[in-house]
């Protein structure tokens, strides 16, 4: 019975993984443009997997989000300056979003899932632009990290707001659903 119980508990993250590798890939190619600022809406959803899944397939789907980054136009005039630098700096920062994401979401859930919820999302959302910050400040020239580090502050916090408005909303919704579809 138990062993019935765990394959329907691992098919359905599975398909949860499945739905939120799409959504990941489809909401990253669409622009959101906020003033001279172009959003990283897929990290609420990165978080969302990664409270529902765990950790490692939030890692995966902030490893598929940096994938998609590196084929946006974007993304281009860094990969001309340092490719190697660029690879590495924009993998690691998704990748290490997801996970903490869901290591956070994991650790703060026996107090309080709204609170695993905000907190994962700041964690996320701070853990893709510090390492952004870092590989522009390794891999490019003094000059241009500084300019790229205003930006990206300016660019925080306005993730920051909607990562922390959107996922607590978006989950919230996904535990209606299941509720009501006795999912």
């Amino acid at each position: 019975m138990k062993t019935q119980q765990t394959s329907k508990l691992n098919l359905r993250k599975l398909i949860y993984l499945a739905i939120f590798t799409a959504l990941v890939v489809v909401v990253q190619f669409i622009p959101i443009r906020f003033g001279t600022f172009e959003l990283a809406l897929s990290v609420p959803i990165i978080v969302i997997g990664a409270a529902l899944c765990g950790s490692l397939p939030g890692a995966w789907l902030g490893f598929v989000f940096s994938f998609v980054v590196l084929l946006l136009p974007g993304t281009a005039a860094y990969l001309s300056f340092n490719l190697f630098g660029t690879i590495v700096t924009v993998l690691l920062k998704g990748t290490l979003a997801g996970f903490v994401a869901g290591v956070v979401y994991n650790a703060l859930l026996r107090f309080n899932r709204y609170l695993a919820c905000l907190v994962s999302a700041v964690a996320a959302t701070l853990v893709n632009t510090s390492v952004f910050l870092i590989g522009s400040l390794l891999f490019f020239e003094s000059d241009i990290a500084t300019v790229v580090g205003v930006l990206i502050s300016l660019n925080f916090v306005i993730e920051l707001i909607v990562n922390v408005v959107l996922v607590p909303t978006i989950y919230r919704i996904i535990e209606v659903g299941k509720s009501k579809f006795k999912i």
